[in-house]
């Protein structure tokens, strides 16, 4: 028989699906399907990591009014502790092994990335050259600046929410709210963060305290003993009133309310303040001694406390209010009045 050559690649060139042919449309749909599917979960994957951290929300960092010696006019460009043209300048805090603190969680810094424009990783606080949070690099965000006067940051702007994020990382200076102030304060606060609805609470806060002084500063304001004591307690020195001296104590005290009306309404309302009263007429008169900040009646050298009790002022006001004391507190009245007439 005569031999056969059979070319094998004609063979498969002619089983081979063609264009046209119902086979070869599937298959390439079945190939462009797959690739979109691919994108598509690879573009779902990337919007589903990518989560906003920006908020439509404005935040208020307000400095916190101190009291200062000699300075107790709201209006004195000194008053509470700061200039008003000073600033305070607050950066990213340093851990103990010299790297910057991670203000930023993951997720936020690969959102913050990608709506910034910025390059993957440049917000790590591990790169060793155009570190973002080094004040050698003019592209990043290493400081925040804040005035005496309220400073206004946008959380839906990138790099307002950044210096937010700056701020809070600043605990020993910045409180994270008024109600962390309001439950716990410290002395080195020196700016708190005020949401505009805390703001808003806080206004009708005030407003409402402001009433409450007025409506208890009517009930005093004829009596000088009472307000010499309410200034000597709120600015820490005493107060020399003038020839017309219930208007001036009663300007004075004005002017603390308009400054601290807390501060004014704790004092005022406090259930010891007549006696607060008492104790320093005789303190003045002669009748009360004080020694090393504690007090005695002065003809029996009596501490004015109870036995294993220290006589501070805020014991000897609650010892003389004690009902059993009374004969001791008309003593001490009576004795005041005598040193008056002489």
């Amino acid at each position: 028989m005569e031999e056969v050559n059979i070319d094998m690649d004609a063979v498969k060139e002619a089983v081979k699906p063609k264009k046209g042919n119902p086979n070869w449309t599937k298959k390439v749909d079945k190939v462009q399907t797959e690739e979109k599917e691919i994108k598509e979960d690879k573009k779902t994957k990337e919007e589903k990591d990518l989560v906003s951290c920006l908020k439509n929300e404005r935040i208020i960092a307000r400095y916190i009014i101190k009291p200062s010696s000699g300075i107790s006019n709201p209006k004195h460009v000194l008053y509470g502790g700061m200039a008003d043209t000073a600033t305070r300048t607050f950066v990213v805090p340093k851990r103990t092994d010299g790297l910057f603190v991670n203000i930023l969680t993951d997720s936020e810094k690969d959102f913050l990335e990608s709506i910034m424009g910025l390059e993957p990783n440049a917000l790590s606080i591990y790169k060793k050259t155009d570190n973002f949070w080094d004040d050698s690099n003019p592209n990043g965000i290493n400081y925040v600046r804040l005035t005496k006067e309220d400073n206004y940051f946008n959380l839906s702007n990138p790099e307002d929410y950044i210096k937010y994020k700056i701020l809070l990382a600043n605990k020993d200076f910045i409180c994270k709210s008024l109600k962390e102030l309001q439950d716990h304060p410290k002395a080195t606060y020196q700016f708190v963060l005020i949401s505009e609805e805390g703001q808003h609470e806080m206004d009708q806060m005030n407003m409402t305290t402001t009433m409450r002084c007025y409506k208890e500063f009517g009930k005093i304001e004829s009596n000088a003993d009472v307000l010499s004591l309410i200034i000597e307690q709120m600015t820490g020195r005493p107060f020399i009133a003038g020839r017309s001296q219930i208007v001036h104590l009663q300007t004075k005290v004005n002017e603390l309310i308009q400054g601290n009306n807390k501060m004014f309404l704790s004092i005022v309302t406090d259930p010891h303040l007549m006696t607060y009263v008492l104790i320093k007429k005789g303190i003045d008169s002669g009748v009360i001694s004080k020694k090393n900040d504690l007090l005695y009646y002065r003809k029996e050298n009596l501490p004015l406390c109870e036995h294993g009790e220290e006589a501070t002022k805020s014991i000897a006001a609650k010892f003389l209010d004690n009902p059993k004391n009374q004969d001791l507190r008309f003593t001490i009245e009576q004795e005041i009045k005598e040193s008056q007439l002489v």
